[in-house]
């Protein structure tokens, strides 16, 4: 009799692990769902802000990262501002003014200074013709209501200049860098030379172009 309970007990414990075991299992696929679930929504909103060009950064923010810290001061997105120069159309999406204290590891790039100003320029460069067409927007001066003058960065900035096979297109972002107080930066002004051909034949007019904070 007694072998008899210690084999039902030995039996009943069985059920109640396996029943057990079923309800965590389920329990572990409902949280792995979920988990997945916030996982790609997180990823899906990543995507749309890497996108949509640094969409969470706005004015007042601070970023501190390995570089340094970078204070942005005046930030204007979602511009549509279209010039253009012959056959290539240039269209400025947005323009931002901020102050960069750079890290001690990174300071020789930025010739050793403590504290500078960087004015960034969205652009989006198409040539309409079937034809090769030289223009050069990275390769732009800026001047600023304070008096400066200063040639992009071709260092940090992006690639949308040089030969436009046939229509073609190029976006990206160009970093000047300035001495300047950023909070005495107000207004600035691009200047791009004019669009050519093959043979260095001028297609279209010098861009001079005003842009504002």
């Amino acid at each position: 009799m007694k072998k008899l309970f210690m084999f039902l007990m030995l039996i009943l414990l069985s059920f109640a692990l396996v029943a057990c075991g079923g309800e965590e299992s389920k329990d572990n696929d409902k949280e792995a769902k979920a988990d997945e679930a916030n996982s790609t929504e997180e990823k899906e909103e990543k995507e749309d802000t890497e996108k949509d060009g640094e969409k969470s950064v706005s004015e007042g923010d601070v970023i501190e990262n390995e570089m340094g810290k970078t204070t942005i001061l005046n930030k204007k997105k979602d511009m549509d501002e279209l010039v253009e120069s012959g056959p290539m159309k240039l269209t400025i999406t947005g323009i931002q003014n901020a102050t960069l204290e750079p890290g001690e590891e990174y300071k020789q790039m930025f010739d050793n200074k403590d504290k500078l100003t960087v004015i960034t320029v969205g652009m989006k460069v198409e040539n309409t013709s079937e034809d090769t067409i030289s223009f050069y927007p990275d390769q732009a001066t800026l001047t600023t209501n304070a008096g400066d003058q200063v040639e992009a960065d071709m260092l940090m900035s992006d690639d949308v200049g040089g030969d436009f096979f046939g229509p073609t297109k190029k976006e990206g972002k160009i970093i000047f860098k300035l001495d300047t107080p950023a909070e005495e930066i107000k207004d600035i002004k691009l200047i791009i030379n004019g669009a050519s051909d093959e043979n260095l034949e001028t297609l279209g007019d010098k861009i001079e172009l005003p842009l504002s904070f």
